[in-house]
């Protein structure tokens, strides 16, 4: 018979990093950072641009396939290089800080440009153009 009092017992001790977790190394985790930081500001700007994979095979310069892993966020197939490569034909600025780990300053690892400007200039322009044609009619 089960006893009916359960404990409370946790069933594994984490680090707190799920990564570390699952038995990668450190090196191997700041490769996947690396990865991460350069891979979400260029799908925010494919997002912003609204770019199909047809569109971005050619903006890239890459084949069908590797097109789909970059928008479904497979970077692990993808080098550090080619990643930057990628950002640098979608017109995104790459800074790269090297310093002391103790003196470096939490700040964004990688400037993200936002897509709210051209957002907001699309709407303005629309808006416009429905207000001269409103006036003409």
């Amino acid at each position: 018979m089960p006893s009916a009092e359960k404990t409370n017992k946790p069933g594994h001790i984490t680090t707190g990093n799920v990564l570390e977790d699952l038995g990668f190394s450190p090196q191997e985790i700041r490769e996947m950072e690396i990865k991460h930081d350069l891979w979400d500001p260029i799908r925010a700007e494919i997002e912003a641009r609204k770019l199909t994979q047809a569109q971005l095979v050619k903006v890239l310069n890459i084949h069908q396939p590797d097109a789909s892993l970059l928008l479904r966020g497979q970077i692990s197939r993808f080098s550090i290089t080619r990643l930057l490569q990628f950002a640098d034909s979608l017109q995104l600025a790459v800074t790269l800080t090297v310093a002391p780990r103790n003196e470096i300053v939490k700040a964004p690892r990688i400037p993200m440009r936002k897509a709210g400007p051209r957002r907001n200039a699309a709407k303005a322009a629309a808006s416009s153009r429905r207000s001269q044609n409103t006036d003409s009619a």
